[in-house]
C-alpha cells in the first residue's frame, strides 16, 4: 500500500546513513519471514483479512497488535502506524525505547490510546489542528512532518507529456464517493463540449476491500461518464507504470469532498513532481503545499456551483500553456522538498532529540 510504500523509503534513507532499521510489518502468502532489503530488515509476523465491519476490523487489529508485542526488537525508537499498539505498547515490561505513534487519519475519538507516547507524528498543520481540537493535552507532543514521495521515480520528462497533443486529465486515488469523482465527471461533461479532444482518465481500485465505495459506485460513474471521453483503468501499483500515467497527462485533478477524510494528499504532490498542474478541493490539507495561482489551484466544493468552479480551473490549464507551463516549473520544485532524503531528515532529527532523553 502507500503507507507501506512511504516507510519503505524513508527506512532505506535512514539505513544508507549508518542507523540500524527494522520494519516489523504483517505476513503475506509468498513473502520470506524476515529479509533485508537495501539495508533494511524485514520481519513478518502474523496476518488477518479485512472485514466490511470496522468493529471485527478493530478486534482483529487488537488481537495482532497484542501478538506482536513479544515481537518487537531491542531498539532506541519504535515508530508505530498500528491503531492499537500505541496503548498496548505502555504495558511492555522495562521498556527502554521512545515511543511515536504515526497518526495519518482524523482522529475520531481514539486519542486516548496515545496517552503514554512520546511524540505524535502528523502529516499536515491541518491534521495538528484536528488533534489540539480534540485533546489539547496532547498539542506539545504532536509534530508536523510530511508524507514522503518517491522524486526520483515521480519525476518530469518532456518528451512524455502531451505526445500526439493530447489533452488528458488524470484522476489517481481511490473510487469512492468521498473523492469526488462524481463531481470530476461532471465537470469535464463541459470540458468536451469546448476541447471535444479532451480525456479524463480514472486509476484507482473500486473494492471495498481496497477502500473503494464497490461496485455500484463505479456503475454509476460509468453511467455519468456514458457519452464522454473517460477511461477507468483501475488499480496501478506498479511504481513506473503509475509514474507514467502522471508523465502522460496533461493536467491533474484530485477534487476530494472527505472533510475529515484526507489528512495531507500524496497523489497530488507525486502529479507535481511529473510537472501537472495539480487542481484539488478546497480542504485545508491541500494548503500544506498548493498555494493558489503558483503552483496549482484549488476549486470550492462546497459551494452549489462547485462543477461549474471545477470545470472553470480545468480549463484555465487547459487553455493557456503559457501561464500552465510557469505553474508546472513551480509544482516541481515544491514537489522536491518532500522527498524521502528531506522527510528522512526531518524523522533523523526527531529520533536524536527522543534519544538524548533516554536514560
Amino acid at each position: 500500500t502507500d503507507v507501506e510504500r512511504r516507510w519503505q523509503g524513508v527506512a532505506e534513507v535512514l539505513a544508507s546513513r549508518g542507523h540500524r532499521v527494522e520494519i516489523l510489518c504483517r505476513a503475506y502468502q509468498g513473502q520470506p519471514a524476515n529479509e533485508v532489503i537495501n539495508g533494511v530488515r524485514y520481519t513478518r509476523r502474523y496476518s488477518f483479512s479485512q472485514s466490511k465491519l470496522i468493529v471485527a476490523n478493530l478486534l482483529k487489529d487488537f488481537f495482532y497488535a497484542s501478538l506482536l508485542l513479544s515481537k518487537i526488537p531491542n531498539t532506541d525508537v519504535l515508530v508505530i502506524n498500528d491503531f492499537w499498539l500505541p496503548y498496548l505498547s505502555s504495558f511492555i515490561p522495562n521498556k527502554k525505547f521512545k515511543v511515536i505513534a504515526n497518526v495519518a487519519r482524523y482522529p475520531k475519538g481514539q486519542l486516548f490510546l496515545y496517552a503514554k507516547v512520546d511524540k505524535i507524528i502528523v502529516p499536515s498543520e491541518a491534521m495538528k489542528k484536528a488533534i489540539a481540537s480534540e485533546n489539547l493535552a496532547l498539542i506539545n507532543r504532536t509534530v508536523v512532518v510530511p508524507n514522503p514521495i518517491n522524486t526520483s521515480k515521480f519525476q518530469f520528462q518532456s518528451t512524455a507529456q502531451n505526445k500526439d497533443g493530447e489533452q488528458i486529465i488524470l484522476y489517481v486515488g481511490r473510487i469512492h464517493p468521498e473523492k469526488g469523482i462524481h463531481l470530476l465527471i461532471k465537470a469535464f461533461a463541459g470540458i468536451s463540449q469546448k476541447i471535444p479532444s479532451a480525456k479524463l482518465h480514472i486509476v484507482g481500485p473500486h473494492l471495498e476491500s481496497q477502500g473503494g465505495g464497490g461496485l455500484q459506485y463505479l456503475n454509476s460513474l460509468k453511467e455519468d461518464a456514458r457519452r464522454i471521453n473517460v477511461n477507468f483503468l483501475g488499480p496501478i501499483f506498479d511504481i513506473d507504470q503509475l509514474a507514467q500515467q502522471y508523465q502522460n497527462a496533461t493536467v491533474f485533478c484530485y477534487p476530494s469532498v472527505a472533510e475529515k477524510g484526507e489528512s495531507f494528499g500524496v497523489a497530488p504532490l507525486e502529479a507535481m513532481s511529473t510537472g501537472l498542474v495539480p487542481i484539488v478541493s478546497n480542504l485545508d490539507c491541500f494548503k500544506s503545499f498548493i498555494k493558489e495561482g503558483s503552483n496549482g489551484y484549488s476549486f470550492d466544493h462546497r459551494c452549489n456551483s462547485s462543477v461549474e468552479n471545477l470545470e472553470d480551473k480545468l480549463l484555465k490549464v487547459l487553455s493557456q500553456p503559457e501561464i500552465a507551463q510557469e505553474i508546472s516549473k513551480n509544482a516541481i520544485k515544491t514537489a522536491l522538498k518532500f522527498s524521502y532524503e528531506r522527510v528522512a531528515r526531518k524523522y533523523e532529527g526527531i529520533f536524536s532529540e527522543l534519544c538524548g532523553e533516554i536514560a
